[in-house]
């Protein structure tokens, strides 16, 4: 078993739960509000990914706080979102075009990204 993967896959978890928390409250709040479904998808998902690379870069792959640091691995994280950003509003508001409810379509959309983020990640944003 290969434990400082694993136990970093668990830190990688626990503030993608924290994140996902955030971005799906943050989505029914808005959406609750009036705010159109691909805005409040990308706002909601911006307020995560703050939360998850914040976490990430100081607990999960235990980066340094210097500038340089922060600087690299956040034009690398941007990138990322950005592009899952795209694939997550899409994939919503395919599901919800074929009826399926917005918020379940929400929870098992951002479920499905962690693994794939977790490995980029792990081998190109906060690579070291």
């Amino acid at each position: 078993m290969n434990w400082p993967l694993i136990k970093q896959l668990a830190k990688y978890g626990t503030v993608g739960l924290c994140a996902l928390a955030v971005d799906v409250q943050i989505f029914m709040l808005l959406r609750h509000a009036g705010v159109d479904l691909v805005s409040s998808n990308v706002v909601a998902r911006f307020a995560g990914a703050v939360t998850a690379y914040c976490g990430n870069h100081l607990w999960t792959f235990s980066q340094s706080t210097h500038t340089s640091d922060w600087v690299r691995s956040s034009w690398r994280y941007v990138l990322v979102w950005t592009v899952v950003t795209l694939l997550s509003t899409f994939l919503i508001s395919t599901l919800t075009r074929f009826g399926a409810p917005e918020a379940p379509s929400k929870l098992m959309v951002e479920m499905m990204m962690p693994l794939l983020n977790f490995f980029i990640a792990r081998r190109w944003v906060f690579k070291k």
